[in-house]
């Protein structure tokens, strides 16, 4: 498991933001599971950290497809990465961190999203 963080910010939200995620990919496989709830405990153009009831098994790599938008007037953001990590939050939560793929467009409508975020 990776931990280590080479990316130029992370913004942590003071209130986690509701997110909607689905597993597409484990290993070599293509799937399409259902849609499951999450909270996003923090952010940067490079990936994520999220929460969920979900218990994802990571023997083989996932890749997961994140909906989300950090308010309601915002633009929803859809981005697909890998899980990187896991940790177990308390009795049910798991938490997961997800790296995007190297995308120059995704990259800035997350900046651009998070400015607007900020300046609200």
């Amino acid at each position: 498991m990776k931990y280590k963080r080479d990316e130029a910010y992370r913004f942590t939200f003071s209130q986690p933001i509701p997110c909607s995620f689905t597993i597409v990919g484990i290993g070599d496989q293509t799937i399409q599971s259902k849609t499951a709830k999450g909270e996003m405990i923090d952010l940067s153009p490079q990936g994520c950290r999220l929460q969920s009831l979900l218990d994802i098994h990571l023997e083989k790599e996932v890749r997961l497809k994140v909906t989300f938008k950090l308010d309601e007037d915002f633009t929803e953001i859809t981005a697909v990465g890998v899980i990187q990590w896991k940790k177990k939050k308390g009795l049910s939560h798991y938490q997961y961190g997800v790296k995007f793929p190297k995308d120059a467009g995704l990259k800035a409508s997350i900046t651009d999203e998070l400015k607007k975020y900020v300046k609200r």
